[in-house]
């Protein structure tokens, strides 16, 4: 009996599933949900500079969780620091942000001059840990969609397995000439561990390729 045809049709099958299946386990996700936001002493809210791209809110004072939530252009203002520092909380809802070989979580801010930041993280959203502190650049006016100004931040030091939460704050200081606010686009995971329960399409593909593998045994047999 020739079973070549079968075990041909069940690599094919096998070897679509693992491609089709890879974005999934591999693709480096934004942190998606904001768990809180405290608005700075002034400046904060939505700056659209996305050439249209973006739709929701736009102004000093209004808040739109997608203009933190993708890097789309669309940033938001956490607020000056002339008394209460602005900040918000972020986390990535499907995984955790773990150690790798260099930065592990990169920060983006596309409009105008470096901003002044503070990054605390955490794995259960209560206990944070300071993970990075930038004062800003005043000189440097060059960030924008095409040009993002970006921090990295390396968690190798702090000894942690792994964090969703992460906590921005504006951190410049006016009076040493830097930005007083951070604009913030995304923030963006560079070395992920997803959740272990498979998404429903991606079990699907490995239980079509188990059952080409039971069609092929039956014919053996």
């Amino acid at each position: 009996m020739n079973t070549s045809a079968p075990k041909t049709f069940f690599s094919l099958g096998f070897a679509i599933a693992l491609w089709l299946a890879a974005p999934t386990l591999h693709a480096l996700p934004f942190a998606d949900t904001v768990v809180s936001f405290i608005p700075g002493d002034s400046g904060s809210g939505v700056e659209d500079t996305s050439d249209g791209a973006y739709t929701g809110l736009v102004g000093e004072g209004e808040f739109d969780a997608r203009a933190v939530t993708a890097l789309d252009g669309a940033v938001f203002g956490l607020g000056s620091t002339a008394e209460t520092s602005g900040s918000i909380t972020l986390r990535f809802s499907d995984g955790e942000v773990v150690d790798g070989p260099g930065a592990d979580l990169r920060l983006y801010d596309t409009f105008s001059f470096r901003d002044g930041v503070n990054v605390e993280i955490s794995a259960d959203g209560t206990h944070f840990m300071n993970a990075f502190l930038s004062a800003g650049d005043l000189s440097y006016f060059r960030c924008s969609l095409q040009q993002p100004c970006t921090a990295d931040v390396d968690i190798t030091d702090l000894q942690l397995d792994g964090f969703s939460y992460l906590k921005i704050t504006t951190a410049g200081t006016i009076a040493l000439g830097f930005p007083g606010a951070y604009t913030l686009d995304a923030v963006e995971a560079l070395h992920y561990r997803p959740n272990t329960v498979p998404e429903p399409g991606t079990l699907a593909l490995f239980g079509l390729a188990a059952l080409g593998l039971a069609f092929v045994r039956r014919r053996n047999d």
